[in-house]
This record gives C-alpha cells, structure tokens and sequence, in this order.
C-alpha cells in the first residue's frame, strides 16, 4: 500500500478543502478513483473541480523502498 497526496483543480482553499485528499492505495490511478468516487457520490464541487491536477506520493509500505515506510 501506498500513500499518495492527491490535489485537484479545484476546492482546495476554505474550510472544506476537498480538493487535497490524503489517500492509501494500492496505485495512483486507485488513489484518484477514491477521491473522485467521494465527491461523485457526495455531489460536491462542479465536474470542472473533481478533475485531477496531481498526485504525489508520500509513503510506501514496501520495505525496501527509496522513500518514506508507510507503516500500516
């Protein structure tokens, strides 16, 4: 598993920042289908704003990685 910080093109300033998600996944595009399935089924921002602008990765679960253990 993975931990990916995912920001889209819109809601990422306010109270209700959805926009920036911190998500565990197995993969970046699992990662966006999460967010966006969130805020599809919560009908919340325009489409224009659900769209992705980018995802990083945080932390890896796998032991040998070059990064950041994510420890589950």
């Amino acid at each position: 598993m993975m931990l990916f910080k995912v920001t889209l093109r819109g809601m990422t300033i306010g109270p209700n920042a959805y926009g920036i998600s911190y998500v565990v996944a197995e993969c970046p595009t699992s990662a966006y289908k999460k967010v966006k399935e969130f805020l599809d089924t919560n009908d919340l921002g325009f489409s224009r704003d659900r769209e992705l602008h980018s995802i990083e990765l945080i932390a890896d679960s796998y032991r040998h990685t070059t990064g950041t253990l994510l420890h589950i």
